[in-house]
């Protein structure tokens, strides 16, 4: 190609928004498998701005690629092996001999090939090429989220623009396109849930662009399924990196490291002797650093391989993910380039996708390794996604979430030292390689069958609540009068009396503190009530005491505003009580369940946000605090004492005080239309 050839090539840029890796299109087919026309709707972005050019430009630049899987493609050449052999063997008396000795070793062949298979592991790739008819081609005009023409796949926002996101290309696109599914596809159908198609486009005639698993076709009813909750992942690139360094550092100063292999209580117990003070030392330490180190980037690998056997099962067919999918933006080793300072190649979110794809993943001590994500996913930012420096994991004994103890964290002090005030700051701008490579939208919403599924945006740190901050719970900044009006535009629209209503967010709805406050503590011990702490505020123990349900209400004796959104939270509240079934957060890495009620006692009031705003403001629902997901199994219960609103503990970290609560997940359960069942599960280590 020549130069000026080549310079018209790439006058024109265009990116492919949505659907992406975070925000997948899903699709439903018959399970008689008899559609395989589509067409759908794709965002784009380019620097064009005539319609012609642009619809010139994107002509034979985009492409779908079915994501398959190996155990099942080998399986169906095996079936087509046996089937050609069977074909070539002599004519009629040759045949029935073969038959005869098959009949004999079928049963132990099947069960050969049975146990084969199970120990295969998942293992994704990608099938032959789908072509791509583009229909129509228009121009997107910017909306927000509480207009009523929004459209959450195709209508473009106007952080995108404001943030650079996407450099000089500031013109959006709606493209209409028809696609037909293939022979392997279909027979992929045959024994799978689901199949998910990568969106291939060339951005500029030099290199391809890839939207990773960004359309779903579905042969689910949506009458029985399941989904899973995870939250606060807090992947980071240093993650890999620490468990080396501590290694390194314990050998350079004659300190015992213990392999993961080695079993000898002896030397455990030699390397607890290194670090104890007056031979005081806690039975965590004692363990070896392998046993107890948790790296998050290695409970999101083991997740995936969880996940993909699961798939494989067509146990799950989609995944949330609440907030605080990386610990913070930026890699400690920036650039020295402005202009490449928020690049993608320079952030956390490139390890985040890298992970859940499987690329470009690191070899080295302590990292465990990774498989490509069998299954959909759907993301919201969380506030540390807001972030864009490292912080020190010596401060306030962060080190301990993840299993390291405070002598151990100062090999840590060379490579990742870091100012108190760099650790708070936040920027929307840490969000942009979020919106250009995994999700565009901070807020959305999809039906699938009688279920809403919706997705909301709590934002960043807020500080006007500056004890709950300075406590290490910080609350977030929370909802805007825009997503309120949107929700209101769900309920008058597309939310119907009867069906499921699933909310997601980052920010807990309800978090109260351990401990009722001082004052009625003191009141409590002259109205000689003992009970002060959560854990004895459990629904099932109060009625086991006889307590009036007046008395087990949690909201009219803690603060249950602590550490939650700090704006909009009473009308949150009242949208979860009134229209939602089951309202999943994170944020805290706690498990903590609730279900709401009517306060037909008299509502309670809470602290706008202290010490900056003493107004009191009025809580819509009467709170009551269980084990509800482990009390409640079944779709009856659930329906009867609903709604609830919890949080999943942390998929990457541990808690301050239970740094062993960690690797957890929620599976949600609906069977015959009706949500059915929420139970928190482990990985298995």
């Amino acid at each position: 190609m020549s130069k000026i050839n080549q310079q018209k090539e790439i006058k024109g840029i265009f990116y492919l928004i949505s659907p992406n890796l975070g925000h997948p299109l899903i699709l439903n087919v018959d399970s008689d498998l008899k559609k395989d026309r589509f067409q759908i709707d794709l965002l784009c972005i380019s620097n064009l701005t005539d319609v012609k050019e642009f619809e010139n430009l994107i002509k034979n630049r985009i492409f779908l690629i079915p994501l398959l899987e190996y155990k099942w493609k080998l399986k169906l050449a095996l079936e087509k092996a046996k089937k050609e052999l069977i074909s070539k063997k002599q004519r009629f008396w040759g045949r029935w001999r073969e038959k005869r000795r098959e009949k004999k070793l079928k049963k132990k062949k099947k069960g050969e090939d049975e146990e084969i298979f199970k120990k295969l592991k998942p293992r994704a790739y990608r099938g032959a090429t789908l072509s791509v008819s583009i229909l129509n081609v228009g121009k997107a005009l910017i909306s927000d989220i509480d207009d009523l023409n929004y459209k959450e796949y195709s209508t473009p926002r106007n952080y995108l623009i404001k943030n650079k996101v996407f450099q000089n290309a500031n013109i959006f696109y709606k493209v209409k396109i028809e696609f037909f599914i293939s022979y392997e596809i279909l027979e992929f159908l045959k024994h799978r849930n689901f199949v998910m198609l990568d969106i291939n486009h060339k951005t500029n005639g030099l290199k391809n662009r890839i939207n990773y698993h960004s359309i779903v076709i579905s042969k689910q009813d949506w009458k029985n399924y399941t989904f899973v909750h995870a939250t606060d992942l807090h992947v980071a690139e240093r993650n890999d990196e620490i468990y080396g360094i501590v290694k390194n550092w314990k050998k350079l100063f004659g300190l015992i490291y213990l392999d993961m292999d080695q079993k000898d209580k002896k030397a455990e117990n030699d390397e607890a002797e290194e670090y104890s003070e007056n031979n005081v030392i806690s039975e965590r330490d004692r363990k070896p650093l392998k046993r107890r180190f948790i790296n998050p980037n290695n409970q999101l690998r083991l997740f995936i391989k969880e996940i993909n056997r699961k798939v494989n099962q067509n146990k799950i067919d989609f995944i949330v993910m609440t907030g605080d999918l990386v610990d913070f933006s930026l890699l400690p080793k920036l650039p020295k380039e402005l202009d490449q300072f928020y690049s993608y190649e320079n952030s956390n979110w490139k390890i985040f996708k890298d992970i859940l794809l499987n690329l470009h993943q690191k070899k080295g001590a302590g990292i465990y390794k990774g498989e490509e994500l069998l299954c959909p996913i759907f993301t919201i930012p969380g506030n540390h996604d807001y972030r864009p420096f490292h912080y020190d994991l010596r401060w306030g004994g962060l080190y301990r979430k993840m299993g390291l103890n405070a002598t151990e964290a100062i090999a840590l002090n060379d490579k990742f030292a870091a100012f108190p005030v760099s650790a708070i700051i936040k920027s929307k701008k840490s969000l942009i390689s979020y919106w250009s490579e995994i999700n565009a939208s901070l807020d959305f919403y999809f039906k699938l069958g009688n279920s809403n599924f919706i997705f909301l945006n709590t934002g960043s740190d807020s500080f006007s609540n500056l004890a709950d901050f300075i406590s290490g719970h910080p609350s977030l900044t929370g909802l805007k009068k825009k997503q309120i009006n949107y929700l209101e535009n769900l309920i008058n629209y597309k939310i119907k009396p009867g069906e499921n209503t699933f909310l997601f967010l980052h920010a807990p709805v309800i978090n109260p503190k351990k401990q009722i406050g001082i004052l009625k503590r003191i009141k409590s011990q002259f109205g000689k009530e003992i009970i002060t702490k959560l854990e004895e505020f459990r629904e099932s123990i109060l009625k086991k005491l006889e307590k009036k349900t007046s008395k087990m209400r949690i909201d009219k004796k803690f603060n249950v505003k602590y550490g939650t959104i700090s704006t909009n939270w009473e009308k949150i509240v009242k949208f979860c009580k009134e229209y939602c079934t089951l309202t999943l957060t994170g944020h805290t890495h706690a498990l903590k369940e609730f279900r709401l009620g009517d306060p037909e006692e008299g509502k309670s009031k809470v602290l706008e946000a202290p010490p900056f705003n003493l107004r009191k403001i009025e809580n819509p629902a009467a709170i009551y605090y269980d084990n509800y997901s482990e009390i409640y199994t079944n779709a009856e219960d659930l329906q009867k004492y609903g709604p609830f609103v919890v949080q999943t503990p942390a998929l990457g970290f541990g808690g301050y005080h239970n740094p062993r609560l960690t690797g957890a997940y929620r599976e949600v359960e609906v069977k015959n239309g009706k949500f059915s069942s929420f139970k928190v599960k482990y990985l298995r280590k």
